[in-house]
C-alpha cells in the first residue's frame, strides 16, 4: 500500500535487544531523514515503555506511523506516512503448549483455526495467529489483553499482511 515502508535488518544474535533496539532507531532516523528531507540527526524519536515510537522532529512529522520488533538475529520496522502502523515477529517454537494461551488472547475463532491443523503445523499458525493480533494491537495503539469480542470488533478495522521472512519465523505488519 502506498505509504508503507516496512524492512528489517540483522540483529545481535541474542536476546540482548538495546543493540537491536539502537540499531534500530538509528536505520529508521536515517530512512526518516530521507523521507522528510532533513538530517538523520534531527529526527528524534520518542520512546515510551509500552507505546509506539514516536517521530517527535520535524514538525511534518505528525501522522507518521512507526513500529519495531525484535527477535535474535533479525529486527524489522515500518513506517506508514499517514497514519499508525503495526509489525511483529516471532520464532516459531515446536514444543510450545499453545491452546490455553490461544484460547486467552486469540479467542475462539483463531484456536479453532490452529487446532484444524495438523500437529506438525500447529506452531507455526500459532505464530501467524500471534504476529497477526500483536501487530494490529501496535496499530491501534492498545496493550495486550485477553480476547473479548469488543478488541475482536476493533482489530477488524486493521489490514494485516504477512512478512516473508526466513525459515523458523514469522511476522505480520497491520495498518488502519
Amino acid at each position: 500500500t502506498a505509504g508503507l515502508s516496512a524492512g528489517g535488518g540483522t540483529a545481535p544474535d541474542s536476546t540482548l535487544r538495546d543493540a537491536a533496539r539502537a540499531q534500530m532507531r538509528g536505520a529508521l532516523r536515517e530512512v526518516l531523514g530521507l523521507q522528510l528531507g532533513c538530517t538523520p540527526e534531527s529526527i528524534v524519536l520518542n520512546s515510551i515503555p509500552g507505546q509506539a515510537l514516536r517521530v517527535e522532529q520535524p514538525s511534518d512529522s505528525q501522522n507518521i506511523g512507526l513500529s519495531a520488533s525484535h527477535e535474535a538475529g533479525l529486527s524489522v520496522a515500518a513506517i506508514r506516512q499517514q497514519g499508525p502502523v503495526g509489525i511483529d515477529i516471532m520464532r516459531i517454537a515446536p514444543a510450545f503448549d499453545w491452546q490455553a494461551v490461544a484460547r486467552d488472547y486469540l479467542g475462539p475463532q483463531a484456536w479453532h483455526r490452529i487446532a484444524s491443523q495438523p500437529a506438525p503445523d500447529q506452531p507455526q499458525a500459532f505464530a501467524r495467529e500471534w504476529t497477526r493480533l500483536e501487530a494490529g494491537l501496535k496499530c491501534l495503539g492498545i496493550g495486550l489483553q485477553e480476547w473479548n469480542p469488543a478488541l475482536a470488533q476493533q482489530l477488524e478495522s486493521c489490514r494485516v499482511m504477512a512478512l516473508d521472512l526466513p525459515a523458523g519465523l514469522c511476522g505480520a505488519v497491520a495498518w488502519c
